[in-house]
Parts: C-alpha cells; structure tokens; sequence
C-alpha cells in the first residue's frame, strides 16, 4: 500500500511538472530588453552578417598565409622510350659535319623539395590592408542590423502593449454598456423610458462588442508582427512583463543631447567605405613596386638503365638557392586606371558623407521637435483622462441618485472613452517618437 501511494504522489508529481514545460517549451515571457536579445539570436539578417565577419576573418588569415614559406614536394618518374637526339657541333669529335648523339637513360626518377618566402610583395601587403578596412565594414553593417532590428522589435512591442491596453478598454466599456442598457430595459419596462432611448442603448452596446472585435484583432495582427521581428514559432504564447508608461524616459532631459553625427551607422559606413577605397587605390598604386622573394631547392635524381630506386650508386644530388625579384613595366595603363576610378569613388564617399550630415542634423532636429511635442501632448492627455475618470465617478453617483439623466451619462462616458483613447494613443506616440529620436542621434 505504501509503494502505491508512493507511485501515485510521483505521478502527480511529474504530472505538475508536465505543463511547466510544455509552458517553458510553447509560451514565452517577454520584456522588451528579452525580446530584442531573443530577436539578436534568431534573425536570418544578423546571422548572415556574423557569418560575414567571419568570412573577412578567413580571408585576412588567408592573405597572412602568403607570406609564409611555402614548401613543396614532388616526385617524377619518367620512362624514356626513345631517348632525345642532340647535335654536336661540327669539330666536336673530329666530324666536319653535326654529330648527333643521345644523352641519359631509359629510366629516370627526380624528387625534390622547393621552399620559397617573400621578402617583399606589394600585393600582399595591399591585401592585408584591404582586408583590414573590409572587416571594419563588415562589423559596422553589423551594428546597422542590430539598430534596424532593434527599432523595429521595440515598435513591434510597443505596438502589441498598445492593443492590450486597447483590449482592456474595449472589456470596460462593453461591461458599462451592458449595464446601461439592463438599466434601460428596467426602466422602459416601468415606462419611464422610450423605445427609441433602449434602442440607442442596444446600439451602443453592439458598437462597443464590435470595438472589442477590432481590438482583439488588431491584438492578434500585431503579435504576428512581433513574432516575425522576433523569428519565432507563430504558434509560441507571449506575455509582455512591460507596460506602456513605464517605459517612458524623461524625454526633456533626452531631447536636450546634441547629436554626434559620427554615432551613426550610416555615416561609419561610409566613412569605412571611403577609407576601403582610399586603400584600394594605395594597393594599385604601390603594385608598381617590384616584388621579391628567395627560393631554395634540394634534388635526388636517378638515372639508370633499368628501374632500380635502392641502388644507392645511381642517384645524384644537386641543389641551389636564389633570389627572385618581378620588376613591373608596363601594364597597359591597367593600374593607373583602377588608381584613378578608385579615387573617384573617394571623392563619391566624400560627398555622401556631407550629405549624410547635413541629413542627420535635419532628422535629429526634427525627431527632437516631434519628441517634445508627443511628451506635451502624453501629459496633456494624462491630465484630461484623470479629470474624465473623476467627472465619470461624480456623474455615476448623480444617475444613482436620480439626479441626473442617462442620456447625460452617457454622454459623460463618450468623453471618457475620447480620454482614454487620446491617452493611450499619447503614450504610444512618445515611445514611438523616444525610439525615432535614439535612432537619429545614434544611441538606440
């Protein structure tokens, strides 16, 4: 009997622990810090980017590899079916005439070893440099992914937050439309009421479900959206741990930091884009440096008149060591050309840059303009919504008490949904307008 109990309370016990991890496995927590590192982890457009630090990786390890030596070995072994003819000269052996003669054996067998290392090669140390600038590039496109996906999961998010919130009030004014209307049906079966008031009720009811039906779907439509951002299974459950006005920044104090053109992402890829090419043109131009190297050989040959590789007596050593240099001379102008259409390209980097500045300060005064207004127009609204939740208390005891009409009290209670609505919206609009403004000035 004790065993069983026992088995049972294990059951139970792993029973319990099931829908934990289902709930680990298929719903998720969210704050708005998680979801942007979740969306860091799973973005296809941040992994290709990654996987393009990586490549300049092997290729500047790859450019680096060329100034080691490099060692090679080979074996020959050839048959000499016929053996070549040379001619001697007439004279050579008494003849007055050229004598042809043949050097060498049937067989022949060559192994050797070749090293080589460069003392000096223009193209290689262009390479490393060019490489260098590429991988900066790339790590800066990085940092651009990273501000785009960023913005657009923080909007994602905000956006999701909004229709909850929206949801929310929907449920409250189809709780208070229903209570208006049995109140109305109360009072039109005493008499006291109006067919055409009940029906404006019922109306009222039927739009406040169908605001609920939007809001629900414009709930579902943006958690899609998140769960885009995000790369996630759209099967996944998620709960936001933030609300919307807690995540509301003192915007006067943001609004008040100048901008520093040089944080953007576009302006350090262009900047990096403008130093590649300036290297591009320096490596072209430094190609008319002569490139040298030493070079060094060890040879065994075999030359015999059968196949015999152990016969020690008929292998014959030689080797030599040298230094090598290729002097360019004419290309065709080929150099002076890519120096030329690289040096073009600068000045196009140039002129994109003091574009992109003249941009930024525009977006960031504008973006700091829209900032300052969204924060006066959140403040305003809280203050109105806060006035509206007392108005709609005072007349709710005025129409308990009889003192007041419910065609008054619903008018009071448009006012307030017009508050809580424009309150809302504000609060929206400054996270919206926070984010655009840390985007501009190159702090998101």
């Amino acid at each position: 009997m004790k065993n069983i109990i026992t088995y049972l309370f294990l059951l139970i016990t792993l029973g319990a622990s099931l829908p934990g991890f289902a709930q680990t496995d298929s719903s998720i927590q969210l704050s708005l810090k998680k979801a942007i590192d979740i969306g860091f982890s799973q973005r296809f457009d941040i992994k290709n980017q990654e996987l393009a630090i990586q490549i300049s990786e092997s290729n500047r390890l790859k450019t680096q590899s060329k100034n080691l030596p490099q060692i090679n070995a080979s074996i020959d072994f050839r048959y000499n079916a016929i053996l070549a003819t040379s001619l001697l000269p007439p004279g050579a052996l008494g003849s007055s005439d050229y004598t042809p003669v043949k050097f060498g054996t049937p067989y022949n067998t060559l192994t050797s070893i070749t090293a080589t290392q460069y003392i000096f090669n223009s193209n290689i140390s262009g390479d490393k440099l060019v490489n260098d600038a590429q991988t900066e590039y790339d790590h800066i496109s990085l940092e651009k992914y990273k501000t785009d996906a960023k913005s657009m999961i923080t909007q994602a998010y905000y956006q999701v937050l909004l229709n909850q919130e929206q949801i929310r009030l929907a449920q409250e004014n189809v709780v208070t439309a229903e209570t208006i209307v049995k109140k109305g049906e109360s009072e039109f079966a005493n008499g006291t009421l109006l067919k055409t008031d009940l029906s404006r009720y019922q109306l009222d009811l039927s739009n406040a479900k169908n605001q609920l039906q939007t809001a629900q779907n414009n709930y579902d439509n943006s958690l899609l959206v998140l769960k885009t951002q995000l790369i996630i299974p759209v099967e996944t459950t998620i709960y936001l741990t933030d609300n919307l006005e807690s995540l509301i920044s003192n915007a006067e104090q943001i609004a008040e930091a100048d901008a520093n053109i040089e944080q953007r992402y576009e302006y350090k890829m262009e900047s990096s884009m403008l130093r590649l090419n300036e290297i591009q043109a320096k490596k072209y131009n430094r190609s008319y440096l002569p490139s040298v190297y030493l070079y060094g050989n060890a040879s065994l040959q075999n030359q015999n008149s059968k196949i015999s590789f152990f016969n020690t007596d008929t292998w014959y050593p030689y080797a030599y060591v040298g230094i090598h240099a290729d002097i360019p001379i004419f290309d065709g102008f080929e150099k002076s050309r890519n120096i030329a259409g690289y040096r073009l390209k600068v000045l196009q980097n140039k002129n994109n840059l003091d574009k992109l500045s003249y941009d930024i300060q525009t977006e960031t005064i504008n973006t700091r303009n829209q900032l300052n207004v969204a924060y006066s127009q959140y403040q305003t609204s809280k203050e109105n919504y806060l006035l509206a939740q007392t108005i709609m208390k005072v007349d709710q005891d005025r129409y308990k008490e009889g003192t007041l009409t419910s065609s008054a009290l619903k008018n009071t209670e448009y006012s307030l949904q017009n508050a809580q609505n424009n309150y809302l919206t504000s609060i929206y609009n400054v996270l919206i307008a926070q984010v655009n403004y840390k985007k501009a000035m190159g702090a998101l």
